[in-house]
């Protein structure tokens, strides 16, 4: 009889066993090039303590010579779903894959093959090789005239899905092909405000101090992990939070704008408390890697100014770090001030400064960087407000169109945001009354309609404003001001060249006088700023 109930007891005990290791894999046969297939697992019986820190999920898909190395990650609190998220880069292909996945008594191997289809999108934007200043999108080689938007807290808890839908949407209407946000970052815990004291009352305790830029009785956290602030626990991630990162994600893929997800931001002592190249913040920029660079619209940025909690060696070691861990080498970056740290750092896929000034100062910093071989982009030239400064954030919408141009006359790009009435939309991750927008959505049809990625700046043949030029063909003159200018068309491939105004304000065209190889002089409409488009007539964009 003893006998008996001890082969019960050990046929219990390996049932229990095998029931809590059995892992199921819902495997895609096919994905089309550039999408995404998603590897889902399933775990039947909780006996992982930790699913972010105990399970390993390393996939390994090869087709020909070519390899790529995929990380899963956890998609449940309680260990019972986990992903892996592979995005195919070749077309027509079959993909043989190799899964394994194991850790807290779990060991398990997946096999099978994908086959890549026909890509329906554009494919990546990724650095022009040729022309290293602009970008391209990787399947059609047409270019990418970047116009970004700054929505902080898009994922903001006071947000559903249908006002992060309707932030996208506004995006969308006003041209603006990237918006950039964060993952992670706290809310404000200290509110003394009156409906009109937006961005103040702080509190005398830093770790008290708000996250500027919600409403009154509104919040704004983003609780990448459980816990609460200053005292969460960085090694569980908050899976709801993380969902919403992917809707918001796909979202924008399908609306055809760029993500740009930044991981870090330098409010109330996060980075801090996560600790400078730590497991936890180590951990923190692998989980967003495996859960997001398989969509292709997805780009980095390492911390928001970062450079007030970590010293450039930090952003080499995790912008390297994140290129290890990124299959599909996403571009990357990092937001800092106003000088830019990594022009050598071959992690660093483009520029970024913050650096704002009146017209001449914006266009002026673009220039210094225009012998670094990678694409320009002033993140923060100034926010749209309700003043008449020139200068820093709050400028009125006049002085965000003019200093957003300068920075194009200089073969640069920039980001917008919306301060109206001194409310942070742009903080907020709401749409904000700005004018500019629609300004900014003329500049950017204007350039898009020319081989922008051909021209170079020329400031030296006019006697005012700002030039752009493709040699012998087309010349894009920006007066500021408005008022005359001497343009010199000495090196035109044409003896007369054809030329009209294009009005900032309204997006409309006015023909002028033809002008002339060799000198000549123009006179703006009116004292507002004003392009003039000069062309020899042959000048075609190219893709």
């Amino acid at each position: 009889m003893k006998k008996i109930l001890l082969l019960i007891f050990q046929l219990y005990v390996i049932s229990s066993v095998y029931a809590q290791n059995e892992v199921s894999l819902e495997a895609p046969s096919t994905a089309p090039q550039y999408g995404v297939a998603e590897f889902v697992f399933r775990v039947q019986g909780v006996t992982i303590r930790n699913p972010f820190t105990d399970i390993e999920i390393k996939g390994t898909y090869v087709s020909g010579n070519t390899r790529f190395s995929v990380d899963g990650f956890a998609d449940s609190q309680d260990g019972s779903l986990f992903r892996l998220r592979f995005s195919p880069e070749i077309v027509n292909t079959t993909y043989t894959y190799d899964i394994s996945f194991k850790g807290s008594g779990v060991t398990k191997n997946f096999t099978g093959k994908l086959v890549s289809t026909a890509p329906q999108d554009k494919g990546p934007v990724i650095v022009d090789p040729l022309r290293p200043k602009h970008f391209i999108y990787a399947e059609t080689k047409e270019p990418f005239f970047h116009i970004g938007c700054t929505e902080y807290h898009l994922l903001d808890i006071s947000n559903d899905d249908s006002q992060v839908e309707a932030t996208i949407n506004y995006c969308q209407q006003y041209g603006f092909n990237k918006i950039r946000f964060l993952l992670s970052g706290y809310p404000r815990e200290y509110d003394n405000r009156t409906s009109d004291d937006v961005d103040h009352g702080v509190a005398e305790d830093p770790w008290k101090a708000p996250n500027y830029g919600s409403l009154p009785g509104k919040v704004n956290p983003l609780p990448a992990w459980l816990g609460k602030p200053h005292d969460y626990d960085f090694e569980r991630f908050n899976v709801i939070h993380w969902q919403r990162v992917d809707r918001a994600v796909r979202l924008l893929k399908e609306k055809g704008i760029i993500a740009t997800c930044i991981i870090q931001i330098e409010k109330q002592n996060l980075p801090k408390e996560i600790g400078e190249l730590t497991a936890n913040e180590y951990r923190l920029y692998q989980y967003a890697v495996a859960r997001l660079s398989a969509f292709n619209n997805v780009w980095w940025d390492l911390g928001n100014e970062h450079n007030e909690f970590r010293k450039p060696a930090w952003g080499n070691t995790m912008g390297d770090f994140v290129k290890e861990k990124d299959p599909y080498d996403r571009l990357a970056s990092a937001h800092g001030y106003a000088d830019f740290f990594y022009s050598d750092s071959p992690w660093a896929d483009f520029i970024i400064t913050q650096q704002y000034g009146d017209v001449d100062s914006v266009h002026n910093w673009a220039l210094k960087y225009y012998k670094v071989p990678k694409p320009y982009v002033n993140e923060e030239y100034g926010y749209e407000g309700r003043t008449e400064k020139p200068i820093g954030h709050g400028m009125n919408s006049e002085w965000v169109r003019k200093c957003h141009w300068a920075i194009a006359m200089a073969g640069g790009y920039g980001t917008y945001g919306d301060w109206s009435n001194g409310i942070s939309y742009f903080y907020m991750g709401i749409p904000g009354p700005g004018k500019a927008a629609l300004h900014l959505k003329y500049l950017k049809s204007f350039f898009e309609s020319l081989p922008y990625n051909e021209m170079t700046p020329s400031d030296d043949l006019t006697t005012n404003g700002y030039c752009l030029s493709k040699p012998q063909e087309l010349y894009i003159l920006y007066l500021p001001e408005g008022g005359f200018a001497e343009i010199n068309l000495s090196n035109s491939a044409k003896k007369q060249l054809s030329a009209k105004w294009f009005d900032p304000v309204t997006g409309e065209w006015s023909l002028i006088n033809v002008l002339r190889k060799g000198k000549n002089l123009v006179n703006a409409p009116s004292e507002k700023d004003w392009v003039c488009l000069i062309s020899t007539g042959k000048t075609k964009k190219k893709k």
